[in-house]
């Protein structure tokens, strides 16, 4: 029995600390999202990031986005993050963890708001390659915002029925 234990504490281990990224790796990493109902505008988003690893597990980073909604509202934003990886499940699937700070402005026919925000974040990347990875940023567990004098808080899913839907996908490249 002490063998299994000690079988499944090492395959435990080798699971943490396999390493898919380096100290001073880079990345790139995005995300796009369109939507057109019959009778709506067209909604967009893109959100492009560069990152870099500053040790084996934990990367820093720069993100913008750039977006249009319903009633012709333009978005753009740039934030700041720090991910660190949290856990390998085998060779190819890796999770994270991710602080991230930013601004976004809303333009709605010329009246602008700026909503600064900071949130805690899970998500998920499956390499299909040593380079390319399918991402998965799964929900935000934990985020801040403030829209001038008015400030949210919340913790945890935050009345959604399924946090999947608050999923964003995109692809990341290393080199």
């Amino acid at each position: 029995m002490k063998k299994v234990a000690l079988f499944f504490a090492l395959m435990f281990v080798a699971m943490i600390t396999s390493a898919q990224f380096k100290k001073a790796d880079k990345f790139v990493e995005g995300t796009a999202s369109y939507t057109k109902e019959s009778s709506e505008e067209a909604e967009y988003s893109v959100s492009p990031t560069l990152g870099f690893f500053v040790t084996d597990r934990f990367a820093v980073g720069v993100s913008g986005t750039i977006g249009r909604s319903d009633l012709d509202v333009k978005t753009t934003g740039v934030s700041v993050f720090g991910r660190c990886y949290v856990l390998n499940i085998g060779k190819n699937f890796k999770t994270y963890s991710q602080l991230t700070i930013g601004t976004n402005t809303a333009d709605a026919a010329g009246v602008k708001t700026t909503t600064t925000s900071a949130n805690l974040g899970l998500g998920a990347n499956y390499f299909v390659s040593n380079r390319l990875a399918l991402t998965m940023g799964i929900a935000d567990l934990v985020n801040y915002s403030k829209v001038e004098d008015a400030s949210t808080f919340t913790v945890g899913f935050s009345g959604v029925t399924n946090p999947f839907s608050l999923a964003s996908f995109g692809v990341l490249y290393k080199f």
